[in-house]
């Protein structure tokens, strides 16, 4: 049985309550300084991210993401889900820089994604990702709900992410090559008899995709996959219960019982260490992990014998 959950917010907050700018008769709110994530262009993948404001217009019945660089103009009517999510990693910027050079201490931050599943005017389904301020999220998914009722949701999980001894792993000591393909792009695909992990590792900005060390997944007894900053790789597992680890210069993982035919979803999520960067493994929905995977570059990786 699934141990994922889609929970349905069933609250909608008072208009007063909204810390966004609205029209006298309430019929548009605007939700300013939200970031845009998308492909840095139509030949580079990588994701960057870029402000903007997203706008309810109950009037003209259409949601709009006012933005130069990612413009997005669409129905209500088009929209066919809504998805929150929370990620955790180190913060971007020139900090960040400071850190790979031997800095510690820096502090994680949380990314409110606010992803939005719509059809396009072929017929064909697209999706269109916006990080969302913490203060403003709540706001947000409450407008949402009051605009696109149960098409709105959080995504949960039932497993929960913890640290891991990282000595005690068995395939701790293993030694592997790494090679980044930026021209081969491979989609994972389902098997009937093995159970489909899927591990994206999002840089902290794009300039560094490619870069940084080799985080590992271990599967119980032996390691499954290894990224770097800006990759993804993927496993086949024969289903049966694991304990899935991200290790860097710490691991973090969880239980899990992995069915065949089925597929799971994870995000490399990088924390500040002090060497290097520490790791937390975290469950996503294939929407979102996906959305990253797009703009990821593949990890062709081999073991060292």
């Amino acid at each position: 049985m699934t141990t994922y959950r889609l929970v349905i917010i069933t609250f909608v907050a008072a208009a007063l309550s909204m810390p966004a700018l609205e029209s006298a008769f309430g019929q548009q709110a605007v939700f300013a300084k939200v970031k845009a994530r998308s492909n840095r262009s139509d030949i580079d993948r990588r994701l960057v991210d870029k402000e903007a404001d997203l706008v309810f217009d109950d009037r003209a019945r259409k949601l709009t993401v006012r933005s130069a660089a990612f413009p997005l103009d669409i129905a209500y009517d088009s929209v066919e889900a809504i998805t929150f999510e929370v990620t955790t990693h180190m913060r971007g910027g020139i900090m960040s820089e400071l850190f790979t050079e031997g800095i510690s201490g820096m502090p994680s931050v949380n990314d409110y994604w606010f992803l939005i599943t719509y059809r396009t005017s072929l017929g064909g389904m697209k999706a269109y990702l916006l990080e969302v301020s913490r203060d403003s999220s709540k706001a947000m998914m409450d407008k949402a709900v009051a605009v696109f009722g149960d098409k709105v949701k959080i995504a949960s999980f039932l497993e929960v992410s913890d640290s891991v001894d990282k000595d005690g792993l068995p395939d701790v000591k293993s030694k592997h090559d790494l090679k980044i393909d930026k021209n081969q792009h491979p989609i994972p695909e389902i098997r009937p008899d093995k159970a489909l992990v899927v591990v994206v590792c999002p840089p902290v900005a794009a300039r560094y995709s490619g870069k940084g060390n080799q985080v590992k997944v271990h599967a119980n007894d032996r390691v499954i996959a290894v990224n770097t900053l800006g990759t993804y790789s993927f496993a086949y597992l024969d289903p049966g219960n694991y304990r899935l680890a991200s290790q860097s210069e710490n691991a973090n993982g969880m239980q899990i019982t992995l069915e065949a035919g089925r597929d799971y979803y994870f995000l490399q999520d990088t924390l500040t260490g002090f060497l290097k960067a520490r790791t937390a493994l975290t469950r996503h929905t294939k929407e979102l992990v996906l959305y990253e995977l797009n703009g990821a570059y593949y990890a062709n990786w081999t073991r060292k014998k």
